[in-house]
């Protein structure tokens, strides 16, 4: 029998069950781990506080402090120390500068992530009453806590951004900001009185954020069997969702499937007054405002 129920899951379910698994732990983690990744990350990206907004604040590259910042190596051609051998220092430079922030901080958060602690059904400090053995589950997580912690069979899960125990899956890290819908920063019509050093500095920019870019209609498309097989859930049950707009499309995917589009939403909140928010947020996407309401953790 087809099951009714769907549960969304996010970090803070993790959280809720005592993994370390906040991005103020990673950026921890970051500061012992590679010290260079950590100090680009807080000098060009506004990750807010403890890196809480880190997916978001990929997509907000200060290009313009990188440059200026590495600009003493992009010398005057007419210096008296001037040579042909320098001629690609500032791109170089640059060039690492977007390497830490795109492929390093992508590796490092992998193994981070793999490295975090899971509880068992031995060792558990707190759990839900209950999760449904024959629901389906969309997660948000890498960790395997639902089958871990509450022996959810794999084959129910979708985990939509990878899974950290297997290791061949890639751990899906990224900002929502199409790179089609942003101007190149050699898109300007004084392109032919710009140094060709910053020309190229500039593509090596525009190629980052596409590097750090989460393709989720891609990730949809390819998953695109799971979702179409929601066509009886008629209560969605979100856990730790923090619901941010960095995985909208997926949840307008959801949407779009016929009986979720009629079906009731639960979403878990820690108190009353985080409510008003999650509920914005939740109907921002699409989701009928009526058919929204609230639950306490403690109650499920």
């Amino acid at each position: 029998m087809p099951s009714s129920k769907l549960y969304v899951i996010g970090n803070g379910f993790d959280l809720w069950h005592g993994i370390p698994s906040s991005l103020a732990e990673f950026r921890h983690y970051m500061q012992s781990a590679d010290l260079d990744v950590y100090r680009d990350v807080e000098e060009y990206l506004p990750v807010g506080e403890n890196w809480c907004d880190l997916e978001n604040a990929l997509a907000k590259l200060d290009a313009d402090m990188l440059t200026e910042n590495l600009g003493h190596f992009m010398a005057s051609y007419g210096a008296d120390d001037w040579s042909d051998s320098g001629h690609h220092d500032f791109q170089y430079e640059v060039g690492n500068v977007v390497q830490r922030l795109s492929a390093d901080l992508q590796r490092q958060f992998s193994i981070w992530v793999r490295k975090l602690p899971i509880p068992t059904r031995d060792n558990f400090t707190r759990r839900l009453l209950e999760l449904e053995q024959q629901a389906l589950y969309l997660t948000f997580n890498y960790t395997d806590t639902l089958s871990t912690l509450y022996g959810i069979n794999t084959e129910q899960v979708l985990f939509i951004h990878g899974c950290a125990a297997k290791p061949q899956d890639e751990l899906v890290l990224g900002h929502a900001w199409s790179p089609q819908l942003r101007r190149s920063l050699n898109d300007r019509s004084d392109i032919e009185e710009v140094d060709t050093r910053q020309i190229e500095a500039n593509s090596i920019i525009d190629d980052y954020f596409s590097a750090t870019f989460k393709n989720s209609e891609e990730i949809i498309s390819q998953h695109s069997r799971s979702f179409d097989a929601l066509n009886s859930i008629d209560q969605v049950i979100v856990l730790g969702h923090s619901l941010s707009t960095v995985d909208g499309a997926y949840f307008q995917a959801l949407r779009e499937q016929p009986s979720i589009a009629v079906a009731q939403w639960y979403i878990a909140v820690r108190t009353p007054e985080e409510w008003a928010e999650k509920h914005q947020l939740l109907t921002s996407f699409g989701v009928e405002a009526n058919r929204v309401t609230p639950v306490q953790w403690e109650n499920l």
